[in-house]
């Protein structure tokens, strides 16, 4: 389930709060202590099954960030964008990928584009991050 933790917080954060979806343990954890170190909320999720389960639970999520292929799933990052279009309207979706060209132009409807590339870069990884909360970045 997912880590919420970290600061012993309950469902009233007031911090923005990033659901990640991550399959890479690695990846993961490296995104959630530097989204921490910028004063967001994380909650991790290692499958998209896992983020479903987190959104149905509502915890309060004000963006999601995944990755797109994502083994041992019944979805892949594309498939959550459409489950959140469709059962979370309004929240963001923004995808990331090692890959440079994966989508269906006609999906751009369910996530904010463009998609992150990985390995992300910091700067653009916060501001699209802040954007989609509509939250203006800290110094």
């Amino acid at each position: 389930m997912p880590n919420t933790k970290q600061s012993g917080r309950p469902a009233s954060w007031s911090k923005p709060t990033v659901l990640i979806v991550e399959d890479v343990v690695l990846v993961r954890m490296l995104l959630a202590n530097l989204l921490r170190e910028r004063g967001f909320e994380v909650i991790e999720a290692s499958t998209a099954d896992e983020a479903v389960r987190v959104l149905e639970a509502d915890f309060p999520v004000g963006v999601v960030l995944t990755d797109i292929y994502m083994p041992g799933s019944s979805m892949d990052g594309l498939a959550l964008a459409r489950w959140v279009h469709a059962h979370r309207p309004g929240l963001k979706v923004i995808l990331g990928s090692g890959v440079v060209s994966v989508t269906d132009p006609a999906d751009a409807a369910f996530y904010e584009a463009p998609i992150l590339q990985k390995p992300y870069k910091r700067e653009e990884l916060e501001l699209r991050l802040r954007a989609a909360l509509d939250d203006p970045p800290q110094p």
